[in-house]
């Protein structure tokens, strides 16, 4: 008995971020049919947050004199991730990163008017960061603009809830839901999963992730980010990544947008202690957000407080910070919003993460903290500077500062998270592998749900890792599933 669908495809797209959004417009290109189902009423997903994304050897490099060769960025992952990731997909994403540059610039519109590094002072960082005008937002205003140009049907509001095999074990199609809550049925002969992994999903954070703070981590990425992709494809025999709870996770102020400057103050190498007013780390960690995360991740309550005196107001008024955050907060910025911020969030008594105190005993007493033990704390950190010898966790003397002048602050920075990182088996080509270690013809997977490009940890030494992923392993998909539909392979 034949199947009905409402429309039939040659490949229907889950989720429409960066990955889905590249994948159905190369897919156009190739001459398929396309359609492209997205749960939340825009495209964009977590890539709407991104500044920029990594390549390998590109012309926008060389054009500016920056060498970053393949083998650098080939090698850099496997580093870094101790060789947890997976060497043949991480070789086809850095030879094929330097082609998606053309491609947004070239084909879809895209304008780089940069190419940098995240923090200037964190060791090995490679310059891969492809900064295009208006930020990834913008680029994928284009991709959806060439999307729909070039035929493809985008699906707002539509949510993508069972994928479908025929009794051969192969894709054919796909069953969402609309705006309405109408059921749709739509036939396949290939499948691309998109759909931004499982940030948003307290549940899946707790199964996954190495520290249970699902209910506590606070999501700045996409709202639609549940693990619907990773679901539905376990759900027809696809397999998990070994990697699946890699998280991209950074220090952030609740209630607070990235701009802000108190949110950047709480992320400056001070001195930080615990909700228990012990200090716990090199801050230097800070010019890495996302080994920060990592670390306040396993903290008691996955919080740290940020302490600053008058002093250090002072110089990140009319000096500048330490480290930014991208290019919502600048290397060197001048927070010249600071104190007023404090002030107000300070004065609030319904805000619970900046405190002040005239004396560090008033200030312990608001944080909940020993007097005695943060009095203990600063002492033992004002000998370190003074020696400029940190005899505890070995800060490089030109970040350590003394604390001596009041009114003194407390801001409390707590885990957040951008996106889950990989979740999925896939291959090289991009194509689901079941428990028998075969490929689910027709089904693909990319993205943040694509598996195999990092080990525990997201790679901030590669600056713009995800979003390079995504656009690039999307238009590999679609470029894959053109030739097997073409030679009717699927």
């Amino acid at each position: 008995m034949t199947e009905k669908f409402d429309a039939q495809y040659d490949v229907v797209v889950i989720g429409g971020g960066g990955s889905g959004l590249s994948a159905a417009v190369q897919a156009a290109k190739d001459g398929l049919t396309c359609a492209l189902l997205e749960k939340e009423d825009k495209t964009g997903g977590s890539s709407s947050f991104a500044e920029g994304h990594a390549a390998f050897e590109s012309d926008e490099q060389t054009k500016r004199g920056i060498k970053v060769s393949k083998a650098e960025g080939y090698n850099a992952y496997l580093e870094y991730s101790h060789w947890r990731c997976d060497p043949a997909l991480v070789s086809r994403f850095v030879e094929n990163a330097a082609t998606t540059i053309t491609k947004m610039r070239d084909e879809v519109g895209a304008v780089y008017h940069d190419v940098t590094i995240t923090a200037p002072d964190q060791p090995g960082e490679l310059v891969t960061w492809h900064l295009p005008e208006g930020e990834v937002a913008h680029v994928i205003e284009l991709l959806e603009a060439d999307a729909r140009r070039r035929g493809v049907d985008v699906f707002l509001s539509t949510a993508a809830t069972k994928i479908l095999r025929d009794d051969d074990g192969k894709i054919k199609g796909v069953i969402a839901k609309d705006a309405d809550g109408q059921e749709v049925k739509l036939g396949a002969k290939a499948i691309v999963v998109a759909s931004g992994g499982f940030a948003a999903s307290p549940a899946m954070l707790n199964r996954y992730g190495k520290h249970k703070i699902g209910e506590r981590i606070i999501n700045v990425g996409g709202p639609g980010n549940t693990g619907d992709g990773v679901n539905m494809m376990k759900e027809i025999g696809a397999v998990e990544n070994s990697n699946i709870g890699t998280l991209l996770l950074f220090a952030v102020m609740r209630d607070k947008t990235i701009t802000s400057h108190v949110n950047n103050a709480g992320m400056q190498p001070y001195l930080w202690v615990n909700k228990y007013g012990q200090r716990f780390t090199d801050e230097v960690v800070g010019l890495n957000f996302g080994h920060t995360g990592d670390i306040i991740a396993g903290l008691p309550d996955a919080m740290y407080w940020c302490i600053l005196d008058q002093s250090h107001i002072d110089k990140l008024v009319n000096k500048g910070n330490e480290v930014g955050l991208g290019i919502y907060v600048n290397n060197y910025e001048k927070l010249v919003n600071l104190p007023n911020e404090l002030e107000a969030d300070a004065a609030d008594d319904k805000r619970t993460n900046v405190y002040k105190g005239e004396t560090l005993t008033e200030l312990a007493t608001k944080i909940n903290v020993k007097p005695a033990q943060l009095q203990a704390e600063v002492d033992e950190y004002n000998a370190y500077a003074k020696t400029g010898v940190d005899k505890k966790f070995h800060k490089p003397a030109k970040y350590l500062r003394t604390y001596a002048k009041g009114p003194y602050y407390a801001i409390k920075m707590e885990t957040g998270i951008m996106v889950s990182m990989g979740a999925m088996k896939v291959n090289d080509h991009l194509q689901a592998i079941d428990a028998n270690g075969k490929v689910i013809p027709g089904l693909y997977c990319v993205g943040c749900d694509a598996g195999g490009l990092y080990g525990e940890s997201y790679q901030l030494t590669v600056p713009g890792s995800a979003n390079g992923f995504a656009l690039t392993s999307g238009w590999l998909a679609a470029d894959d599933i053109a030739e097997k539909v073409h030679a009717h392979a699927l």
